[in-house]
């Protein structure tokens, strides 16, 4: 799996049942009318650690290569007919956090997110 520049960016990876269960737990709840949420993962982790436990969770050897922005960027031009729909900013996004509160969450509808390690059948 290709990181741009190590993929250092932090994320906070969350189960869709954890979603549908936050968003049932929302409806219930008066603190809630009218309000939006952020609905982070229990865990904040970097993307490459992300990537690397999505292939735990496939029962496979973490394989990643760190790539250089610069030749991330450059690949693109002769990547592009190939993968016509991907972009440059795809692989850049992995060197930014992306992170949210939950407070609000926890503070009205309880919100409590299992902690990231994926299974896949």
């Amino acid at each position: 799996m290709p990181l741009v520049g190590g993929a250092p960016g932090l994320r906070q990876p969350v189960h869709a049942e954890d979603l549908a269960i936050g968003a049932i737990e929302a409806a219930a709840r008066p603190a809630a009318v009218n309000k939006f949420y952020s609905l982070p993962g229990a865990e904040t982790l970097t993307y490459k650690e992300m990537i690397g436990r999505v292939f735990d969770g496939l029962d496979m050897p973490r394989r990643t290569v760190s790539v250089p922005p610069l030749i991330w960027r450059a690949g693109f031009v002769v990547a592009k007919p190939l993968f016509p729909s991907a972009n440059v900013a795809m692989g850049i996004r992995m060197m930014k956090d992306m992170t949210f509160d939950s407070g609000p969450a926890v503070q009205d509808i309880g919100w409590k997110p299992r902690a990231f390690k994926p299974m896949f059948d």
